[in-house]
């Protein structure tokens, strides 16, 4: 083939079928044979020609080569976690760019670095790490089901999508959006898969993503898929209803069984010491993409239930034990803190413009500059008599220096009905405009505690649904029927598997001091404040009517009831400073 002239290369394209755009190009450029060996998918897509196309023609290079070298180049990254991670040269084209470097310098798990040393990996392996799963996935399907027609350039989409599907992280990682930008503005919706698609139009824009409008919208469409709503109209443009089943594979809404838990859970579990008891390479074996009510959806074998519950089991664990633990939920406080006090005076410039670090998630180019390192430049930052940057300072020296906020107190898991009670209080109170910190000084000035003085925390731990319990949305096939699934229901399931409810809510109280008086002050007060916030706001009288007329008095038996609940509600508080002891977990 490396001595073929231009005429004879033609000709050979065309009796092997190679698509006509790659011909035009071999043409045009007036290629030989010799020339092959130099081309790349990267280079040929530069052309405007499709990925499918590209890879054809690549792929009929390679098996003509005596060596067995391959022209595909591709690159091999050496993973803890995975092994051997080979990244095609379009994937590698975004690898080498600035804004997904930028990804080295983003935590995994943000301020949990500081309580678990171990937990220092970055967004940047966890990014690998969901390309190579979902890649795997989606060709383990495509072999599997040659009927579902998955196509090169679709698996090219997934590996992309599950690629930059964090692109949009912000500082520390979930932080960034989930704390930072509300306390700025409680209105904000900004997430990070909306600044990731961002991103994507920006690869598109410089040269980098050579694909067409509609593989660009699916992209972004499988970075951040719409919620399952049971609306029978078809959401999405990139694909059709044909390919539903490929926007569970990299961000999964309808259960959140994906490729971005697979990893997260077995590399969080790795560098913090945890043992991940989910067999991801079990679920790819036995999944199926079958026809259920009207849609393809993935589905899995009804004996693999158990491995569910261990993934979701496990999922809980790590929020528990690490992701909200009290000492990082503490140093969360204070960096939220210091970001909110430094916002107005700290700024990262691009294209000429100033932007504030909040402001930065308007514009891609000064978003590629916000990372980690944000800490560093508020400190670096002149002060000039700027009273809040000094106060950001103090509070980020705090942090350097272990003097953090400490958690006196923590309730116990709250009983359901006495959280609907709490929430209920809370919502009267923020009706009126008052803070839960201000409540608490308010009823128990006795104590000499200080709104300044403390920070209260509502805590939720869940399986990553709400009170739903997510497997119970994953239809099963059995081996008998392999073409139809259902919904496999917990108690149909097994009677000792798994829990009974799906989310628990605990309340915390911090310290900002670490005088020993303040603390003992604040716990003593959380305890009475919270008691009197797990009682109906009024606990007299219900909301039934006698006659149409008069409300009834509650009975004296419903009131014994819940004061037996009340008081029943026990706490359990800490002073866990800046160390962080823990017994391995057996």
């Amino acid at each position: 083939m490396d001595k073929m002239t231009n005429q004879t290369l033609l000709t050979y394209l065309d009796e092997n079928k190679v698509p006509e755009a790659v011909i035009t190009v071999v043409r045009e450029e007036a290629l030989e044979g010799r020339h092959l060996k130099n081309l790349t998918i990267d280079l040929l897509m530069s052309k405007d020609i499709p990925f499918a196309d590209c890879l054809q023609l690549v792929q009929l290079y390679e098996k003509n080569l005596k060596s067995g070298a391959s022209s595909l180049r591709k690159k091999v990254y050496n993973d803890p976690i995975h092994g051997q991670i080979e990244v095609n040269p379009v994937c590698q084209r975004i690898i080498d760019t600035p804004m997904f470097q930028r990804l080295r310098f983003i935590k995994q798990l943000g301020m949990v670095y500081y309580v678990f040393p171990g937990a220092a990996h970055n967004r940047f392996e966890h990014s690998l790490g969901v390309y190579h799963l979902a890649g795997q996935f989606v060709r383990t399907l495509r072999q599997n089901q040659p009927e579902l027609n998955i196509t090169d350039t679709d698996v090219l989409c997934v590996e992309i999508a599950a690629l930059c599907h964090d692109l949009g992280h912000g500082p520390f990682s979930h932080f960034f959006d989930n704390k930072f930008l509300r306390e700025i503005d409680p209105s904000n919706k900004n997430k990070h898969d909306m600044a990731a698609a961002k991103m994507i139009d920006k690869l598109k824009e410089i040269g980098i993503l050579n694909l067409d409008k509609d593989d660009i919208t699916f992209i972004k469409e499988m970075i951040g898929p719409l919620e399952i709503t049971g609306c029978q109209a078809w959401p999405y443009v990139g694909r059709g209803e044909e390919k539903a089943f490929l926007y569970e594979i990299v961000c999964n809404k309808r259960n959140g069984i994906d490729a971005n838990i697979w990893d997260y859970l077995a590399r969080d579990c790795h560098h913090l010491g945890f043992y991940n008891n989910f067999d991801y390479s079990r679920f790819m074996k036995f999944a199926r993409v079958i026809e259920e009510d009207g849609e393809l959806q993935i589905c899995i074998r009804d004996k693999e239930i158990i491995n569910l519950y261990n993934m979701f089991y496990t999922r809980y664990t790590l929020h528990k034990f690490a992701y909200q633990h009290k000492v990082n939920c503490g140093i969360e406080m204070m960096v939220k803190e210091a970001l909110v006090l430094a916002n107005d005076s700290v700024f990262i410039k691009a294209n000429g413009t100033a932007y504030k670090i909040s402001e930065c998630i308007t514009d891609t180019d000064a978003y590629i500059e916000l990372n980690d390192n944000i800490l560093f430049k508020i400190l670096y930052q002149k002060e000039d008599d700027n009273d809040n940057l000094k106060k950001a300072k103090e509070i980020i020296n705090r942090i350097f220096g272990r003097d953090l906020y400490t958690c006196v107190w923590e309730s116990k898991p709250i009983q359901p009905d006495l959280w609907k009670i709490f929430k209920e209080n809370m919502s009267e109170l923020s009706k009126k405009g008052i803070r839960l910190e201000e409540n608490m000084c308010q009823q128990f000035e006795i104590y000499g505690v200080k709104i300044e003085d403390l920070r209260i925390q509502i805590l939720s731990l869940e399986f990553g649904m709400k009170e739903v319990n997510p497997v119970e949305k994953l239809k099963v096939y059995s081996k008998k029927t392999s073409n139809k699934a259902e919904f496999l229901y917990k108690r149909d399931s097994s009677i000792v598997l798994g829990p009974e409810k799906f989310n628990e809510n605990q309340v915390r109280v911090y310290s900002v001091s670490n005088e020993d008086s303040k603390k003992e002050n604040i716990k003593l007060t959380s305890e009475k404040w919270f008691q009197s916030m797990i009682k109906p706001v009024n606990p007299t009288v219900n909301k039934e009517k006698h006659d149409g007329k008069k409300p009834i008095p509650m009975r004296k038996q419903k009131q014994t009831t819940l004061d037996k609940r009340v008081e029943g509600q026990g706490s359990t508080h800490s002073e866990e400073g800046p160390s962080c002891k823990r017994s391995r977990r057996k």
